[in-house]
């Protein structure tokens, strides 16, 4: 096979490949989203279990609508009942918390609306009290306990459900049903009502009732599937929903998604905040402050032990034995000449205003005015000359430099 060949071939499978692919990925576009791993009425799906429409039309018709993705706890209550707001609760996939049932308790007794549609009554994960048991109570009777605590039941209601069957357009009336008579999608009801009051029947087998919570109510709702899309697309489950929103306090509805497994994140200290304010975290809280009263009260360090810093030092004196030592340990007497030298023309350029070198020092009157100034001068360029001719001056004449160099510089200026 000749490399021509070869390339057209390759060519023509990798063309082939992408054309699978496209038609591939083509077909399964198509279809609508859903969530494979558990259906649940969440407003984030527009497949046909999914409440995406319901959230869309709620919005649309209501003065306010919003996907509540935080716990049921963190729900403000307003004093005001004409302020009350509506939470609707489809088909929740995680049981309600301690906290956020007694929560919520409150939240309706100040004028807010839950509208649960569910079909076991909504489970509470610390459904056994401890008043309740006794040691001694074995597991299967702790865990059937736990099954037949609801927040429905906490509140009175007794109700049991049909078995769900295939979803069929009937006509539903009672006292919360627009116009007394709406056509509506079900697939399943309560078998058995007490402790409540029906306000939606169809077929005389109840479909919703209401439990009054204080100045609020409790709308519990026998058939999780009646907000989804398939049902709102094919009856008029909408209109009703929509109708039991708009008829209750300030009209804002929230659609919980935090029990569906979608959770907002939330801030570190938001997280903060909200552990201080449990019981282990005012314990931990009271821990932090003892510590730190321990730590300012006896005056505890954080870290090594540093030593305070030296003054600094300006003393002319030392400054010349440093630098005395450092040209003495160069053996760089010709250097230490020679600066003496530069600086002493230096401080003279900047008293006569011009630039001095040492061979017009001897002609400058205000050298020759000073007593000896002249003879100290050619004295001091003999030893220059010295040094620079590569002679070695003695420790005596070495001084006498320094001697003479300080001498012209003090002479006249004194």
């Amino acid at each position: 096979m000749t490399p021509r060949t070869r390339n057209w071939l390759t060519a023509a499978l990798a063309t082939l490949l992408v054309v699978a692919l496209a038609v591939t990925f083509g077909g399964l576009s198509g279809e609508p989203m859903g969530d494979l791993f558990q259906r649940r009425p969440s407003t984030f799906f527009t497949d046909s279990t999914g409440a995406r429409a319901l959230f869309l039309v709620t919005k649309k018709l209501l003065p306010a609508a919003e996907q509540w993705r935080r716990p049921l706890n963190l729900l403000s209550i307003s004093a005001d009942r004409n302020s009350g707001s509506t939470l609707i609760v489809a088909g929740p996939g995680k049981p309600i918390s301690n906290t956020e049932a007694e929560h919520l308790d409150r939240w309706l007794a100040a004028g807010g609306q839950l509208i649960l549609a569910t079909g076991n009554g909504w489970p509470v994960s610390r459904a056994v009290r401890e008043g309740n048991r006794t040691p001694a109570d074995p597991p299967q009777d702790r865990a059937a306990e736990a099954r037949a605590t609801t927040y429905l039941s906490g509140h009175g209601a007794h109700l049991e459900w049909s078995k769900p069957g295939e979803a069929k357009n009937l006509r539903v009336t009672g006292a919360s049903v627009p116009l007394g008579e709406i056509t509506m999608q079900l697939s399943r009801s309560f078998s058995s009502v007490q402790g409540a009051q029906v306000i939606a029947a169809a077929g005389g087998a109840a479909l919703a009732v209401t439990i009054p919570v204080g100045r609020g109510r409790i709308v519990a709702i026998a058939d999780p599937g009646i907000v989804s899309n398939r049902a709102l697309r094919e009856a008029d489950n909408a209109v009703w929903l929509v109708t039991l929103a708009a008829e209750w306090g300030s009209q804002k509805a929230f659609f919980d998604e935090y029990h569906h497994g979608f959770g907002q994140k939330r801030s570190a200290s938001e997280l903060t905040w909200a552990f201080l304010k449990t019981p282990w975290g005012w314990c931990a809280a009271q821990i932090a402050a003892a510590a730190l009263l321990y730590v300012f009260g006896y005056r505890r360090r954080f870290g090594r032990i540093s030593e305070s810093p030296l003054p600094a030092r300006t003393s002319a004196l030392e400054l010349v034995e440093a630098r005395a030592g450092m040209f003495q340990a160069a053996t760089a007497q010709g250097v230490a000449v020679e600066l003496i030298a530069q600086n002493l023309c230096h401080e003279w350029s900047k008293i006569c205003g011009k630039p001095v070198d040492l061979s017009s020092l001897s002609a400058n009157a205000r050298v020759t005015e000073a007593k000896d100034s002249a003879e100290q001068l050619v004295a001091f360029q003999a030893l220059v000359s010295k040094t620079e001719e590569g002679e070695q001056l003695t420790d005596q004449e070495f001084i006498e430099v320094g001697r003479i160099a300080r001498k012209l510089l003090q002479g006249p200026i004194a």
